[in-house]
């Protein structure tokens, strides 16, 4: 993958370079993992409310924790205070994304990597029409 930083350990060429912000880590689950989803502050947009809960759905929610509430509450008021037109509060905003791994830099400054989807069985299985659908597995 191109970018900034040293590849996941599983594609790195040299195992014994450990990179300086750690080792990538993948979310526990996808979504908030403490109960349901707290409650956002009073007075915010329809649009800020529904980014507030797709926020706390999302796979790089899982890597927050009750604690983060407070500065959560403080992103999800810039966001709104940007919706409501205040673009000033732009770039903060970009900042506070990047804080909190909604971003996609945010995310790999953090060196979190959504969860990998589980592979359906019927996936695994070779169909008909494929040229190695004749082999079997050896066990």
């Amino acid at each position: 993958m191109a970018g900034r930083g040293r590849a996941p350990s599983q594609h790195r060429r040299n195992k014994s370079d450990v990179p300086q912000r750690g080792e990538w880590q993948a979310a526990a689950g996808v979504g908030w993992q403490f109960g349901p989803i707290p409650k956002p502050p009073d007075g915010l947009l329809v649009a800020s409310r529904r980014a507030w809960t797709a926020w706390f759905k999302a796979w790089f929610s899982a890597h927050w924790t009750p604690d983060d509430l407070p500065q959560l509450e403080v992103l999800i008021q810039i966001f709104d205070q940007v919706k409501r037109g205040d673009y000033p509060r732009a770039p903060e905003l970009r900042l506070w994304f990047d804080t909190w791994g909604i971003s996609p830099k945010g995310a790999q400054d953090r060196r979190w990597v959504r969860p990998a989807a589980p592979v359906r069985d019927d996936e695994r299985a070779p169909t008909a029409s494929s040229p190695y659908g004749h082999l079997k597995v050896a066990k």
